[in-house]
């Protein structure tokens, strides 16, 4: 990586450094005191809680014990490799234990771990391994399919190929290199700013951006994480998002406090498995995306499984409109917790909207279920104006967050790395405003917010007022051009299974709950799901475009 990619700090990847270590953790030295490693944390919690369960997926279970033993066999063996510190190295496959124990290998020597998101399209996933640099890519044996496509689109040239989870042809076994590997790797120096993993997200110009965070970034986030959702060391955490993009981060949250984290069953997460899964292992928490927890209350109301053990669900990554808490305070009878984090955070939970605040807003003050809670003592906040100027409590602006979990930079893009850094502090494009309790309320996206008449409009709050509506399942909002307001407010929508809704009915109940500029002008139907994102987020940009290309379904372009 080139030197100007960090705003932060000089001290970027060193692919030199291998000299050996004494071991960290209880049977070594202890770590400097103004910073812990994430390698250290695994040490620990090996060394504490050696026959705890870290990892239940389906039948495969791993204690602490294991989980360190074994990564330090797989740090070696990508060592023997040639994998030195600043190395990328990836990781393609579904939701398994040996993702795990891949990351905490590549976490002890330092090399840069990479998930790479199955659902990519061929192009997407050449410009990934080429843009990181990959060294070596791990691969589980569902995954033979999409690694054939790459191979004949010239994608895996040069990089070590390790097979895992069944039979395969590569050069490379992962269990069998486990096996050969030494006892420990070498154990090189790591600064706190050194670069733990690129998660990839969608760029601007059409490909997947890499984000650049850090061993710090990493262990504040788990740390503050499990402060914030009060986990404790025999919680059950059903982890449901995939290990390709931050979310990894929440598989790792036992490293905190030894907990035991479970990973769907065969390695993919499927609703339909979702309640089964959470009474088998007698889950204690679990943490879903809006869309998964509104099909989790569907199917609960039928009342086939015994989630007695369940004592928290945690939801967060898009927008939860209150009528989705209060069915699911109705329906689960458990604590909720809501949560806002991003990518470019580490996954740091931003702020919390904690299980006392939830049950107040139920009871009475619901305009608290609008809200994503106060924040997390790992940030320093401020709203601010275009011209970056500080705006005061109540009034609606860009969120900008000043934290140790913030990213390092976008990888190879400094141009998008300085509009986005600035002074120490991350824009992260949200618009949001706090009120004088320090709630935050976040309006939308800065980039999907709609200019009607002069006015801004937040798209999602329109959709939570449609929420409300018992014949629809599920609302996108977006703003398409008019000539005479230059946007028009356009609903999209998704009816339940055998309801209608009239127009001008929709019109009155919008008007009822919201500003006249603010109620939908079209109303446009639809029959399918709305397109979303691996973790339920709406793909606004992509429901615009799509309308966008059809002008004659407005009434004012007729």
């Amino acid at each position: 990586m080139a030197d100007n990619q960090s705003p932060r700090s000089s001290k970027m990847a060193d692919s030199t450094s291998g000299r050996s270590q004494p071991r960290f953790g209880p049977s070594g030295p202890a770590a400097p005191s103004d910073y812990r490693l994430p390698r250290d944390q695994i040490a620990r919690c090996g060394h504490h809680y050696p026959r705890h369960p870290a990892y239940v997926a389906g039948d495969v279970s791993r204690s602490w014990g294991e989980m360190d033993a074994r990564s330090d066999r797989i740090a070696a063996a990508l060592q023997a490799l040639g994998t030195r510190k600043g190395n990328a190295v990836g990781m393609l496959a579904g939701e398994f234990v040996e993702v795990y124990e891949h990351f905490f290998g590549c976490l002890k020597i330092g090399a840069i771990r990479v998930g790479i998101n199955r659902r990519l399209a061929v192009r997407e996933l050449i410009h990934v391994i080429r843009d990181a640099r990959l060294t070596s890519l791990a691969v589980h044996v569902d995954c033979m399919p999409l690694l054939e496509k790459l191979r004949d689109a010239g994608g895996t040239e040069g990089l070590h190929l390790i097979g895992f989870g069944g039979k395969h042809d590569l050069s490379f076994d992962l269990e069998t290199m486990i096996a050969q590997a030494a006892e420990h790797p070498d154990y090189p120096d790591i600064d706190p700013e050194h670069p733990a993993f690129y998660s990839y997200t969608s760029g601007t110009t059409g490909l997947p951006k890499g984000v650049v965070l850090t061993q710090q970034g990493l262990v504040s986030s788990i740390t503050h994480a499990v402060t914030q959702f009060g986990f404790n060391r025999e919680d059950k955490f059903y982890h449901a998002t995939s290990n390709a993009w931050v979310a990894i981060v929440l598989g790792m949250l036992g490293l905190a406090n030894g907990m035991t984290t479970i990973l769907p069953e065969g390695g993919l997460f499927e609703l339909p498995k979702l309640l089964p899964d959470l009474a088998k292992h007698r889950a204690t928490i679990a943490l879903l995306a809006p869309t998964m927890l509104g099909w989790a209350i569907e199917e609960h109301r039928k009342g086939e499984q015994d989630l007695s053990a369940l004592r928290l669900i945690a939801f967060g990554s898009s927008p939860s409109t209150p009528e989705l808490i209060r069915n699911a305070h109705e329906v689960f009878g458990c604590e909720l917790l809501n949560c806002y984090a991003m990518t470019e955070t580490t996954w740091g939970g931003i702020s919390f909207l904690l299980p006392g605040d939830i049950r107040r807003g139920v009871a009475d003050r619901p305009e608290l279920l609008k809200s994503v809670g106060q924040i997390s003592p790992l940030f320093d906040i401020a709203i601010r104006d275009e011209q970056g100027h500080d705006l005061p409590v109540g009034q609606a602006g860009e969120v900008w967050l000043r934290s140790e979990a913030n990213m390092l930079c976008y990888l190879n893009l400094p141009d998008e790395t300085a509009d986005v850094l600035i002074d120490g502090w991350m824009r992260t494009n949200d618009v949001g405003q706090l009120d004088d309790e320090g709630y935050l309320y976040l309006l939308d996206r800065r980039k999907f917010m709609i200019i009607s008449g002069g006015i801004n409009v937040y798209p999602v709050v329109v959709e939570a007022a449609l929420a409300e509506h018992r014949a629809i399942a599920e609302s996108c909002v977006v703003g398409i051009t008019h000539p005479v307001w230059g946007e028009a407010v356009v609903a999209v929508v998704r009816l339940r299974e055998g309801e209608a809704a009239d127009v001008e009915a929709l019109r009155d109940f919008c008007r009822a709950r919201l500003n006249h500029v603010q109620v939908p002008k079209h109303f446009h139907f639809v029959s399918e799901p709305l397109p979303r994102t691996v973790t339920g987020k709406l793909q606004k940009a992509q429901v615009r475009q799509a309308l966008a290309a059809q002008p004659a379904l407005f009434p004012w372009n007729k």
